[in-house]
């Protein structure tokens, strides 16, 4: 039994599956990483920047900062 020659268009179709899906997984995988980008910065970063920010507010350093003169 011979095999049928694949078409232009069937291969066109697969190249273009292919792409599709690699798009995809790459939105998917970019998702993840921005999702866990912000995850690490309200439960790690922020809080620390906050117990810093009243550490400071705590020794007094608020208020040798400067004033802004409108």
């Amino acid at each position: 039994m011979q095999k049928k020659p694949i078409n232009a268009n069937s291969l066109l179709d697969k190249l273009h599956r292919g792409a599709v899906y690699a798009c995809i997984g790459v939105t998917l995988y970019g998702t993840y990483i921005l999702g866990m980008r912000y995850y690490h910065y309200y439960t790690v970063i922020r809080p620390e920047k906050q117990q810093a920010e009243l550490k400071l507010l705590d020794e007094g350093a608020a208020d040798k900062a400067k004033e802004l003169k409108y």
